[in-house]
């Protein structure tokens, strides 16, 4: 036998208290304290979006969850944990999750359009097109997926609009 503990007893780790104070104050992320970098957060992302394109809904929510404990004010891990509970149709936490991305990055172009969506699903249209519109002034060449639906979703709304409008 080794000189590790015995079978069945966990070994201890040891956190200097500073450290686990300075997580504690909210002085350093989770992310730091586990001395992860940003390539490995970004990597852990990628591979998040993957499950969730691939349709494995839970399994990407646990990792973007586990994202936004680690880098709490990335905007991109809560625009990506919203869009991963709207896809689950928790509504209200993908709102939470969009309304954050967006207090760290008030431009953040996929957490405008689904929280515009969201609005939408409310029945709250002023502040749904206020927020696709927006998207699509960031993104005017609508080059992301995002932007695209929210250009779809205003032609279509202006479309309906109209339609009203001719039947009056």
């Amino acid at each position: 036998m080794s000189d590790s503990a015995p079978r069945g007893e966990k070994e201890k780790v040891i956190v200097p208290e500073a450290l686990a104070e300075a997580v504690i104050r909210g002085e350093i992320t989770l992310g730091q304290f586990l001395n992860l970098s940003n390539t490995q957060l970004y990597a852990w992302a990628d591979k998040a979006y993957q499950l969730l394109q691939a349709g494995s809904s839970q399994q990407a929510l646990q990792i973007f969850q586990g994202l936004v404990a680690a880098s709490p004010t990335d905007a991109v891990f809560h625009a990506q944990l919203g869009a991963t509970l709207m896809t689950l149709e928790r509504f209200d936490e993908a709102f939470d999750a969009f309304r954050l991305a967006l207090q760290f990055n008030d431009g953040h172009v996929d957490a405008l359009v689904g929280r515009g969506e969201i609005q939408l699903r409310r029945g709250n249209v002023p502040e749904a097109l206020a927020d696709l519109s927006k998207a699509i002034q960031l993104d005017p060449g609508l080059k992301r997926r995002a932007t695209q639906r929210a250009h779809a979703t205003l032609r279509t709304l202006k479309q309906q609009a109209d339609q009203v409008k001719k039947s009056r």
